[in-house]
């Protein structure tokens, strides 16, 4: 259910950038103590707004987090060209002095985001009168979630896979508070445990969160508005099944448990009715065809204001081979081998050069007056109902709950009925991660947590052992910092 009451601006940008006037002429913001920026309830909606755009930055899920380092991991794009700049990362060089800034970047990037959520965390609570009982628990657990979500993707990407066999190896600090002090490493299960407590207390804190009733409201002037852009009640509990799918076998059935609440329209606590069937609707054959992201399924989702660029930088087939991000036709027409699916639309023949296709998910479109949604060309994905379907599969007890899960998954990408007659569970899951979140980094997560242990380049004859190169290390900036 999205209803739409939008004027000029996004939500975010629109209440960072305006603003009463008072505020303005009192004192510049920056240079306004801790105390008077969180004084207000417009103080501190912008400093929760502020998280929002930090996640929106190039080291994290406007790029790296998305289409860019974490894909290149997964070999989802063909790079072939040695001057390119992510032609090492894309061979696991890791110690290359090239390579090492990617995720110094991501590494530093990260924790700010982490520091911003925890000073709203302190700060919050020592000004709560100025905000209604619900407004108040709906700020600290937006905060609380988006630095869970924060945390646990540092922890996939630097920490060993979690396991029985890894629970007590080092993995990465946490923060919990403002400090310029290092934490202490934790061990995976520490970091586990921790994650899944916070994201606990985070959905307790969001159950008035006005999505539940309201739905999707696309109204620049309500605070509270576009609530997928922001986390909220479902993508939290949706986030807590994506951290139990890959905390794995000891976490398998809350994840089962939980992505399936939601898709059967139950809140996964109390069991209660929600309008989760209403809220979220899978995209349509018709809508696909410009709307390559798929807002409409978004339980969570990143408004990128330089969406554009990104497709201008990485993607547009004006680019040189040294900086272009393609794909092969050969492994492509293999993958997407249904004309049917939806998703062949993500890519698109090069022009002049048959062997090529150039990924159009992020192209640059014209917002139109039947558009619902004037942003949905500026979005990007960090959490959709079809990953909900695949966590289901993925966890399902018995292969015949899996299939079930799977064809109703594929059913909302256009395959027929009957579409896992005679196929491989394990293998669809595995082309439908795939298919399903290019552009998202979600499939380099997917190897990880199977532990695949060879993976191909997309010429089919570069071959990858990858067992020494699922975990990060941590960055020299890290290390050294800990050991001066």
């Amino acid at each position: 259910m999205i209803v739409s009451r939008y004027k000029l601006l996004g939500v975010l940008v629109a209440f960072l950038l305006s603003g009463c006037n008072s505020w303005l002429d009192v004192e510049p913001y920056d240079k306004m103590t801790e105390d008077q920026v969180y004084a207000s309830e417009q103080g501190i909606q912008k400093n929760l707004n502020g998280l929002y755009l930090k996640m929106a930055s190039e080291d994290l899920y406007a790029r790296e987090l998305s289409c860019g380092v974490l894909d290149v991991l997964a070999q989802r794009y063909y790079i072939s060209d040695s001057e390119h700049s992510y032609y090492k990362l894309s061979r696991y060089q890791y110690t290359d002095k090239d390579v090492k800034p990617f995720f110094e970047s991501i590494w530093s990037a990260g924790w700010s985001l982490v520091t911003a959520c925890n000073e709203i965390l302190e700060n919050v609570p020592k000004h709560q009168e100025v905000l209604s009982k619900r407004d108040y628990a709906l700020v600290i657990g937006e905060a609380l979630a988006v630095r869970t979500y924060m945390q646990f993707d540092i922890f996939r990407l630097f920490a060993p896979v979690y396991s029985a066999e890894t629970e007590n190896r080092a993995a990465i600090p946490l923060y919990d508070k403002p400090t310029d002090v290092p934490a202490s490493i934790q061990t995976c299960g520490e970091v586990a445990n921790r994650l899944i407590s916070d994201i606990d207390s985070a959905i307790y804190l969001l159950q008035q969160d006005p999505i539940l009733t309201d739905g999707i409201v696309l109204d620049d002037e309500d605070f509270w508005a576009y609530r997928n852009v922001r986390m909220n009640y479902y993508a939290a509990w949706g986030l807590k099944a994506r951290m139990c799918w890959y905390l794995g076998e000891k976490y398998r059935a809350e994840a089962y448990r939980i992505a399936t609440s939601l898709l059967e329209g139950k809140d996964p606590k109390s069991g209660a009715t929600l309008k989760f069937g209403d809220t979220f609707e899978a995209i349509t054959k018709d809508n696909a065809v410009k709307d390559r992201v798929y807002f409409p399924e978004m339980l969570f989702c990143l408004h990128n204001l330089n969406r554009d660029r990104l497709y201008k930088e990485m993607f547009s087939q004006d680019l040189e081979s040294k900086v272009i991000f393609q794909g092969l036709t050969s492994y492509l027409g293999v993958l997407y081998n249904d004309n049917r699916d939806y998703r062949n639309r993500f890519w698109e023949q090069a022009s002049g050069d048959e062997k090529v296709k150039i990924f159009v998910r992020f192209y640059p479109q014209t917002v139109l007056k039947s558009d619902k949604n004037p942003y949905t060309y500026q979005i990007q994905s960090l959490m959709r109902m079809s990953e909900l379907y695949l966590i289901a599969a993925a966890t399902a007890s018995e292969e015949e709950l899996q299939k079930e899960w799977l064809e109703k998954s594929r059913l909302n990408r256009g395959y027929q009925d009957h579409n896992m007659d005679g196929q491989d569970v394990n293998d669809i899951l595995d082309k439908e991660w795939q298919r399903e979140f290019y552009g998202e980094g979600q499939y380099f997560f997917y190897l990880k947590r199977n532990q695949v242990s060879i993976l191909y380049g997309q010429d089919g004859n570069t071959k990858y052992e990858m067992k020494d190169y699922y975990q990060i290390p941590l960055p020299e900036s890290e290390v050294n910092n800990r050991y001066e």
